[in-house]
C-alpha cells in the first residue's frame, strides 16, 4: 500500500516537473463528472475474530459522480479540489468453507486534491494525465450482519488519464479513467482492501 501511494505522489511530481511557464493565459474553471461508471476490484479481506481469517469480497459494478474547482496554470498545469463519490452493491464473500451472500452496498466519499497535465496541441482534442489524493469516508450498509452497517476514514489516492473536446475556450467535453484506492478501511474487525476502476463522461467550463 505505501508502495502505491508513494506511486501516486511520484505522478504528481513527474506533472510538476514535465511543465514550464510559456505565458498562456491562465483561469479558473468548473468541471462535473455526470457519467461514471466503476468496477470494484475483489477485495481481500482478513478477520482475527473467526476461524476463517482469510475472505475474497466481491461486489458488481457501480455508479461514481464528482464535481471540482481547479485553476488552469499556463494553459497545460491543472490543480484542482474535488469531492467524488461512488457506489457499489456488494454480492458475496468468498471463503475456503464456502461463500457467504452479502446484501447493501458499500460506497465512499473523497476530498481530492488533483493535479492534471494536459498535452496541448493545434487539434480540438487534448489528451492529459492526472494524480490525485486526500481523505475519503468509506460506509458499509450490510443487512446480513457480516460487515454490518460500520464506516471508516481512510486515506485515498487516484491516478489516470482523459481526453477532453473543446467546444469553445470555455467549454470542454470530457472522457477520463481513474484508478482510485483507499488505504485499508475496517469494518468490525474485518480489515479489507478498497479500490475501483472508474471511467467518466463529463464537463469543463472555464471562466
Amino acid at each position: 500500500m505505501k508502495k502505491k501511494i508513494l506511486i501516486v505522489a511520484g505522478c504528481i511530481v513527474i506533472i510538476f516537473l514535465s511543465t514550464s511557464a510559456h505565458g498562456a493565459e491562465e483561469t479558473s474553471y468548473m468541471s462535473a463528472n455526470f457519467l461514471g461508471l466503476n468496477a470494484f476490484i475483489n477485495s481481500e479481506a482478513t478477520n482475527s475474530n473467526t476461524p476463517v481469517t482469510e475472505y475474497s469480497i466481491e461486489a458488481n459494478p457501480g455508479f461514481a459522480v464528482g464535481a471540482a474547482v481547479g485553476y488552469d496554470f499556463f494553459g497545460y498545469l491543472r490543480m484542482e479540489g474535488e469531492i467524488a463519490y461512488q457506489n457499489n452493491a456488494l454480492a458475496k464473500a468468498r471463503t475456503a468453507g464456502g461463500n457467504i451472500v452479502l446484501h447493501e452496498d458499500i460506497d465512499s466519499l473523497a476530498l481530492l486534491l488533483n493535479f492534471y497535465c494536459d498535452f496541448t496541441n493545434n487539434s480540438l482534442w487534448t489528451p492529459y494525465l492526472s494524480a490525485g489524493l486526500g481523505p475519503a469516508l468509506v460506509n458499509v450498509d450490510d443487512n446480513t450482519g457480516y460487515l454490518g452497517d460500520s464506516h471508516d476514514s481512510v486515506f485515498a489516492y487516484q491516478v489516470g488519464a482523459g481526453l477532453g473536446y473543446a467546444f469553445d475556450k470555455e467549454l470542454t467535453l470530457e472522457f477520463k479513467y481513474r484508478y482510485f484506492a483507499t488505504t485499508n478501511p475496517e469494518f468490525n474487525n474485518i480489515e479489507m482492501e478498497y479500490a475501483t476502476h472508474n471511467v467518466y463522461a463529463g464537463m469543463r467550463y472555464s471562466f
